[in-house]
């Protein structure tokens, strides 16, 4: 795993997740089975995403992430960097979470597949800054923001997206969000 720069991030999955793996490969497969049924039972509507709001973003990661840690829905108490990338500082968190949640709950309705792109890009961008969790960050965040467009009257197709130009417009997004602005208006189709 080791995804982070918090030098004992992996020992910290180790020593919470609720199936006392102490193996780092044997934790990442069994993540991986646990999230795949519960992305599973989203998609076939066992659960929905209604508001949009901060709770729900919190909930969704409850949901997801419930069967193997025990800090599922709970915001991180860590700064947390990936490269050069430093996200949220901890003690603002739950201030940027408001402001963020307040503006998807109020953003407009989309009328163009370019504004739907911008627009999905811009929120991808800083809900991937925010990284409220100690992991599962983006998923959670794709799953969410999957439902979201939905209710804005488009499909984003994740899975069209190429993983290596995603990755870099990702990390790009720190700056700017013209890569990921791209690659959305290559996989999203308006649905009403």
């Amino acid at each position: 795993m080791a995804k982070y720069n918090e030098f004992n991030n992996d020992d910290y999955l180790l020593k919470t997740n609720l199936l006392d793996i102490n193996d780092f490969d044997e934790l990442e497969q069994a993540e991986a089975f646990t999230f795949s049924i519960r992305a599973a039972q989203i998609e076939q509507g066992a659960y929905k995403i209604t508001a949009f709001s901060k709770k729900d973003f919190v909930d969704l990661h409850y949901q997801l992430f419930q069967d193997i840690y025990s800090f599922a829905g709970q915001f991180r108490k860590v700064q947390l960097m990936k490269g050069t990338t430093r996200f949220c500082q901890v003690q603002f968190l739950d201030a940027y979470a408001s402001d963020l949640f307040n503006q998807l709950q109020n953003e407009p309705a989309w009328d163009s597949l370019v504004l739907a792109a911008k627009r999905l890009a811009y929120f991808k961008s800083e809900l991937n800054m925010l990284h409220p969790f100690r992991e599962g960050n983006g998923r959670t965040t794709r799953i969410f923001l999957q439902e979201y467009t939905q209710s804005k009257g488009f499909f984003w197709n994740y899975n069209k997206i190429d993983r290596n130009d995603y990755m870099q417009a990702m990390i790009r997004s720190v700056t700017s969000e013209d890569l990921l602005e791209n690659l959305f208006l290559k996989t999203l189709i308006r649905v009403n």
